[in-house]
């Protein structure tokens, strides 16, 4: 919320220094409700919080205020003489009744200013009435914008992340960055379109936020651009007391700004956001230079070409852009940049082509993904560990955008090399993952390599998901090659792993379902193991696995099988997987006491949890995982399953069992197995064994 050491703009300072010596402020507190009156014609401000949020009561009555005394600077006086924030944990018949309401649904997020943002948009939306207006930008386009001018007017550029301290690689976080992040996503998804378009509402609400929230603030940014702040505001106190309604409102600009901007006013919201400029080639012949120029499609904006020289001499062209133009013009000058529409009054998702030569920049650790260059970082590598000892290095990584879930980022790759002290040996890993198409559907390609003394292998994998870019995909399709080599078992159980090369085909196909009682997860793995691709064995392995999960209970059925000759590692585990998969990539052990089917858990196979560090596999296995989810901290569990070589074997047929207690926190959780029916010789059925796990997939499920 809103800090005393944050540092306001000096007229806001020196208002606010006013507002507290001169306003006779009374405040009545009773319980969990605030009311706050002055003599001025502010709204009297009443404030109903439960107790989830009375902790912040002060923090939202000051920002409230705040917020009422700019809104009314720029867009007139409140609409009422009374304002009563209520939070929604109140909603109740009879506060639902109070009139001139402004219903708070949203709790702080730490260390953030969505809090902020989302009151200012809720007050926005009522100082223009928004409740009652149907069309998707006015009630929801307009307030997202006086928000992001708020949250630039009082906590300036860099207004989205309220932390004691700044951190380097969050430069640039701020309201207008997400909103810029929200409608890229939706673009490249090809689900952008014209703010002022008549059909039915999107399929989700990121969608409708990307597009009628984000996509309008940034289309008001591009005529705050051309009209300036001042007019604008004009333009809104006049929309005030006119019909609220799209021509309305486009007639309240127009008629502040003037007829000789109706043309530029209509033609800026007039944008889908789905064109794409893009400088195609810059040449020189002779004494002229030529540069030529495309969009996707034509466009009747008026954009300006900046060319810039080496002697830093500039020449500025305004143009109208078909799908391919071609500008030439004489200089005796090198060119040094070329940038189109440098003002940015086209909406479009992807800049990176709209400069020439492209931008690169290099930067050590991280820092926000960049829409209009590719980002090279680097920075030092460290661990140490009783097998190898230390191990310094370096890593680099390059991308163009990120690449994940409805973020399409181009050519993203790792470069990781660290060198073994005790083993007098480097290690080199890479990567490497682009999106090769990208609506309807995604598919993404992913290449990976690693060598070192201990291991060898690559991985090379097509991956389509199939589903509404802004929800988990309902169904994924996985084909890919696996090459794995083990070079040396030193830290490792020799009852799991012997030196082996493996070389497979693997294909994966997943589908979810969600309702508001079911939630499941069904998955298909097959692989196929061959010499001629370079494995020392020749195998076909498969598996089944079901997640099921209706409130009360979590269930997770596994069958697999396999024929064929393998390494042990290959094999089915009774207690879960030996290492982690592309699906829950998460791994901190190396040896010892924190290797997997140790103390680090990972999730497969059979997964009965007893069994932690007894290495029992086979070639066939199959289990039953039972979770009672009495809160979300504390969900007993009883295992049911087996692994063997033969399904006629009759250990196989006869499964064994346990039970324990898993403790949870968010996506971290320790299983402690108490009982088990099937202990080695000499060992109790009372075996206590702990392990920890941490599943990325539980954030995305929200499991």
């Amino acid at each position: 919320m809103n800090k005393k050491g944050l540092v306001a703009p000096l007229l806001l300072f020196l208002f606010a220094l006013f507002a507290r010596q001169s306003l006779p402020i009374e405040i009545a507190n009773a319980g969990s409700c605030i009311s706050v009156s002055d003599t001025f014609d502010y709204p009297v401000i009443k404030i109903h919080l439960s107790s989830r949020l009375a902790p912040y009561r002060e923090d939202i009555q000051n920002e409230t205020r705040q917020i009422c005394s700019l809104y009314r600077a720029w867009f007139g006086p409140c609409p009422t003489n009374e304002l009563t924030l209520i939070d929604t944990a109140l909603i109740n018949p009879a506060s639902a009744r109070a009139e001139n309401r402004v219903i708070i649904s949203q709790r702080p997020v730490p260390f953030t200013r969505l809090f902020q943002r989302h009151i200012a948009t809720r007050i926005a939306g009522y100082w223009f009435d928004s409740e009652k207006n149907k069309e998707p930008f006015l009630s929801n386009g307009l307030p997202a914008y006086i928000a992001t001018r708020y949250l630039g007017a009082v906590y300036g550029d860099e207004n989205l992340l309220d932390l004691p301290w700044s951190i380097p690689f969050l430069s640039g976080a701020s309201d207008l960055y997400l909103h810029r992040l929200y409608y890229y996503a939706a673009a490249v998804n090809n689900l952008s379109g014209s703010l002022f378009q008549s059909g039915e509402k999107p399929p989700d609400p990121f969608t409708f936020d990307a597009v009628y929230k984000s996509q309008a603030v940034l289309i008001m940014k591009i005529l705050e651009g051309e009209l300036g702040q001042t007019l604008i505001d004009s333009a809104l106190r006049v929309y005030r007391r006119a019909s609220p309604n799209t021509p309305a409102f486009l007639a309240c600009l127009t008629a502040v700004a003037g007829p000789q901007k109706q043309v530029i006013i209509n033609r800026i919201f007039q944008q889908d956001g789905k064109n794409d400029l893009k400088i195609t080639r810059v040449r020189r012949r002779a004494e002229n230079v030529i540069i030529s120029l495309s969009a996707r499609t034509p466009l009747n904006l008026p954009v300006e070409l900046k060319t810039v020289f080496a002697d830093n001499t500039t020449r500025t062209d305004t143009l109208l852009i078909d799908k391919k133009t071609q500008i030439t013009f004489a200089t005796a000058q090198r060119v040094r940049q070329v940038i189109l529409d440098p003002k940015r009054k086209v909406l479009e998702p992807d800049r990176w082509n709209n400069l020439y030569p492209r931008q690169v920049k290099i930067k050590p650790i991280l820092q926000l993904p960049d829409f209009e260059s590719y980002q090279i970082f680097y920075g030092p590598w460290f661990w140490y560990d009783n097998y190898r000892g230390f191990q310094p290095g370096i890593w680099f990584q390059g991308r163009r955008m990120i690449d994940a879930g409805p973020v399409r980022g181009e050519h993203n790759w790792t470069l990781l090399q660290n060198y073994a002290s005790k083993k007098s040996d480097w290690h080199t890993g890479i990567s490497y993952q682009t999106p090769l198409l990208f609506y309807p559907f995604r598919l993404r390609l992913y290449l990976a390599g690693d060598n070192s003394f201990r291991d060898r292998g690559i991985k090379t994998y097509l991956t389509a998901e199939f589903g509404s870019p802004f929800r988990l995909p309902k169904n994924e399709l996985q084909f890919g090659y696996r090459l794995y080599e083990l070079l040396d078992t030193t830290g490792r159980d020799p009852r799991a792993w012997q030196k082996a090369r493996t070389a497979e085909l693997r294909a994966r196909l997943c589908r979810l379902t969600r309702t508001r009682f079911l939630w499941a997860k069904h998955e298909l793995n097959f692989a196929q193991g061959l010499e001629p691709i370079l494995s020392q064995y020749r195998y076909s392995k498969i598996g089944f696995e079901e997640n099921i999960t209706i409130a009360p209970f979590s269930f997770r059925i596994f069958a697999g099988g396999l024929i064929g000759s393998v390494p042990p590692q290959e094999e089915f585990y009774l207690s879960g997987g030996l290492s982690y998969t592309n699906v829950e990539p998460v791994s901190w052990a190396y040896e010892g006491m924190a290797s997997g089917q140790e103390h680090w858990h990972y999730d497969g196979d059979a997964n009965c949890r007893a069994y932690y560090g007894l290495y029992r596999h086979g070639k066939f296995a199959y289990g039953i995982n039972i979770n009672l989810i009495l809160n979300r901290y504390v969900q007993p569990f009883f295992d049911l399953g087996n692994v063997g070589d033969s399904l006629n074997q009759s250990d196989f047929i006869q499964p064994v069992f346990d039970f324990g207690i898993r403790l949870k926190l968010g996506p971290f959780y320790a299983d402690l197995p108490f009982l088990k029916s099937a202990p080695e010789p000499h060992e109790p059925h009372f075996a206590f064994r702990w392990s920890l796990g941490f599943k990325l997939t539980e954030l995305a499920f929200g499991q």
